[in-house]
């Protein structure tokens, strides 16, 4: 990879300086995501166990602290409380050896103090992996912020949040795109976006509620389809980064149309929303973002349609009105499966909205613009408690009930779910992103065959187990989702922590006696038993395993 496709904190720096953004400015943005990367990073360490001498402590004052390696030992204080040892770094970390204490405010610094105190095979074999990823990462936070400070009220950007993915080892992580990329194409552009489209033969269309491919295109784009064959949108990322889809191109195997469509790219940054339809788009880009690199693998694509599909018939047959779906109503690619995987959409259904509600990303209320404080009102601190109540019934029941009585293992992280807020309140939660569902074969076959609905070739092959399903969603519920509203909720309206862990524990208690059958009891059970495991994603990252493994 050239250095004009990567992004560094030195070409952060000269973009800032082109644009006359201040020393001021590009120092408090810098501070800002430096202490976002190593709080990140630390408590990916410490978790993991990277760290063979480290540990939580607490001073006399009543002040945290992680401490890793002996002499010379990394400090960096923590805030209050830690909400299942989520670790918000406050200042900068410092080292301590030999009588002196050395703040550390520059990556390379970090980094020497960390090497020290990282396991000896761990660092010859991975260290340079995670030294690259942690400057990339870091610079994209700045990058970020940078942006965000930008952004008016007039900006386009439907979910701006900086902060990057919240429970990421490397949150900014972004390995293909220049910062001229990101400035012109990203969740954080003051403008929309012109989406370019290609005409594509032979292609392959899967959807359960469209008839054909001509009638899907009109719905998602807003106009009648051309005679020109299937039409796939591109990310703009992927003219640059994708070699399959430059060299189709060249060769005019495909057709650029004329014709661009008004978009916004959301906060997983290859989703992009058409302004004239509201319909998402689900992209593929030949780059990693935040731990992978995000193509569109054929079993998520040919799927996706399916899952919904799954998810739409359970949901009408029971009677859970806290949980809906943004379907994917259809699928698009190159018939060619390699092609595909680079060349290819899921298409989703606008979120339809209920009388009386405000419907918000979940990322936008605890993160980024921090819709909270304009949206939510608490005079006092039981308010804030009750509110928690609410909000750990809604999230916590629908994904619980789908995977323990229904065998759908969902992923409610924070990007992935849309709060609906009625009188101050959170009424239910639609969640997106389903076509990495986890299924429980012995309950999905039979509403499959009668549905009549045929997954993907190589799908009961390929899926994990179940019960990494399941420990997939504690961690995304809790750690990816409630770990974030508890610690807004001790931090902006001065609720008590150990007040909240016990509404947590009364949902566990009240959702285990939900229904007396002993399958549904004992998978809430290990569910409960799980939640404070995490996946293990920063020795995914840096070994580049997609087996889900937890820690």
């Amino acid at each position: 990879m050239t250095p004009t496709h990567r992004v560094t904190i030195e070409g952060v720096r000269r973009w800032a300086r082109a644009r006359r953004i201040g020393r001021a400015t590009f120092a408090c943005a810098y501070d800002g995501a430096f202490l976002i990367a190593v709080s990140r990073l630390l408590e990916a360490v410490y978790r993991e166990h990277y760290a063979p001498n480290s540990a939580l402590r607490r001073d006399a004052a009543g002040r945290w602290f992680v401490d890793l390696g002996r002499r010379p030992m990394l400090r960096a204080p923590l805030a209050d409380p830690l909400t299942f040892r989520h670790f918000e770094v406050t200042s900068f970390p410092w080292t301590i050896g030999g009588g002196e204490k050395r703040p550390m405010r520059t990556p390379q610094t970090f980094l020497g103090a960390l090497r020290r105190c990282l396991r000896a095979a761990d660092m010859r074999r991975h260290f340079g992996r995670l030294a690259a990823d942690f400057k990339n990462s870091f610079a994209n936070l700045v990058l970020n912020r940078l942006l965000a400070q930008q952004l008016g009220a007039d900006a386009r950007a439907i979910e701006p949040v900086y902060q990057g993915h919240t429970h990421y080892p490397f949150p900014g992580l972004r390995i293909g795109p220049s910062v001229t990329d990101v400035v012109e194409c990203s969740n954080l552009c003051r403008e929309t976006i012109a989406l370019p489209m290609v005409a594509v033969r032979p292609g392959r269309f899967a959807s359960t509620v469209f008839d054909d491919d001509r009638a899907c295109f009109r719905a998602w784009a807003g106009s009648r389809a051309r005679n020109t064959g299937l039409v796939i949108p591109l990310h703009p990322w992927q003219l640059k980064l994708s070699p399959i889809v430059s060299e189709l191109l060249q060769k005019r195997w495909i057709e650029m149309l004329d014709d661009q469509l008004e978009a916004v790219p959301l906060a997983s940054q290859r989703t992009c929303r058409i302004v004239g339809t509201g319909f998402d788009l689900k992209l593929p880009i030949a780059a990693t973002l935040t731990s992978q690199e995000r193509l569109l693998y054929s079993l998520n694509r040919g799927n996706a349609p399916i899952f919904s599909a799954l998810a739409r018939i359970l949901r009408e047959a029971s009677s859970e009105r806290t949980l809906d779906f943004q379907y994917d109503v259809a699928s698009l690619a190159h018939a060619e499966p390699s092609i595909g995987t680079h060349l290819s959409a899921i298409v989703r259904a606008p979120v339809a909205r209920r009388a009386g509600e405000v419907i918000v990303p979940a990322l936008n209320l605890w993160s980024g613009p921090l819709q909270a404080r304009t949206l939510l009102s608490f005079a006092r601190a039981e308010q804030a408690r009750d509110f928690f109540r609410a909000y750990c019934r809604v999230l916590m029941r629908g994904p619980i009930t789908f995977y323990a009585r229904w065998g759908m293992a969902f992923e409610p992280h924070l990007q992935n779910v849309y709060v609906a807020l009625r009188d101050g309140l959170p009424s239910r939660i639609v969640l997106r992103d389903l076509d990495s569902t986890i299924l429980e074969p012995g309950r999905i076959r039979p509403v499959l065959r009668a549905a009549r609905l045929q997954l993907a070739p190589g799908t009961w092959r390929q899926m994990p187990a179940f019960e990494i399903g399941g420990r997939r969603l504690a961690h995304a519920m809790v750690h990816g989702h409630l770990r974030e509203v508890m610690s807004y909720l001790v931090r902006d309206a001065q609720a008590d922590p150990a007040r909240l862990a016990a509404v947590l524990d009364e949902t566990w208690g009240e959702l285990l006696a939900s229904d007396a059958s002993s399958s549904y009891r004992r998978l809430v059970r290990d569910l409960r038993a799980q939640s404070d495991t995490v996946t293990a994603m920063l020795r995914m990252r840096l070994t580049r395993s997609a087996r889900l493994t937890f820690v």
